[in-house]
């Protein structure tokens, strides 16, 4: 019976070093991926290495689940907010590729009010109306707003004018080429990304453009984030 108890002993105890070891690795690698984010994009990241255990996937070397919150950063020299990264099938070793990725994020309007302005030539401010976008000026006392239908293109995002108002009236939309130039088509707002990677999904909400980001077999680059 003692020689039963002590081998149970040895075996808590084995169990016990073993998560401790393993809880280590798991903290010191995500101390260093942590690191390499703040490095490449000025970011202060929250970052989670998921699955157990931990060191098995080290043998393999590939991390199984990596999810990483940014608060800030810059991608492609656009500013986004609020980024959330889950990459599946990560690559321990050079070169660091990423089987599986999807990440969210938020274009704040500021950003957006940067790429329409550099896009239109025009210096009004453009602000969230709803699931729209919209400028405004003021004519004869009365506010003259145009609105714009945000959707996915390649390279980015297009606002297309699909109404025009002086008040309360609607007016056609065919004056405006006559009252704003460059504004008459399509607008491309660039939101260039890293090869591998494409926007799968947008949504406009009061502080920006909330963007899904899907890709498969990634490879991060340092110089994508400036």
């Amino acid at each position: 019976m003692r020689k039963v108890v002590w081998a149970l002993i040895v075996v808590v105890g084995l169990v016990g070093v073993a998560w401790a070891l393993d809880v280590y690795a798991r903290a010191t690698t995500e101390d260093r991926i942590a690191a390499e984010v703040v490095a490449t994009t000025g970011g202060e990241p929250t970052v989670a290495v998921e699955g157990f255990p931990f060191l098995t996937q080290l043998a393999t070397g590939e991390l199984e689940h990596l999810e990483i919150d940014i608060p800030a950063l810059t991608l492609e020299g656009i500013a986004l907010e609020d980024a959330h990264v889950v990459a599946l099938g990560v690559a321990t070793s050079d070169p660091t590729t990423i089987r599986s990725l999807t990440a969210t994020a938020t274009v704040p309007i500021a950003e957006i009010d940067r790429l329409f302005k550099e896009a239109s030539g025009l210096s009004a401010d453009i602000e969230v109306r709803g699931e729209s976008m919209a400028i405004t000026g003021e004519v004869l006392g009365q506010e003259l707003a145009v609105l714009f239908r945000p959707a996915l293109a390649d390279g980015g995002l297009t606002l297309t004018a699909e109404s025009l108002a002086l008040g309360d009236r609607e007016l056609d939309i065919s004056l405006l080429e006559g009252l704003f130039s460059g504004i008459a088509g399509d607008l491309l707002l660039p939101l260039g990304l890293p090869e591998g990677l494409r926007i799968a999904a947008i949504e406009v909400l009061p502080d920006g453009v909330h963007l899904q980001v899907d890709g498969t077999d990634f490879t991060p680059d340092e110089a994508m984030f400036r």
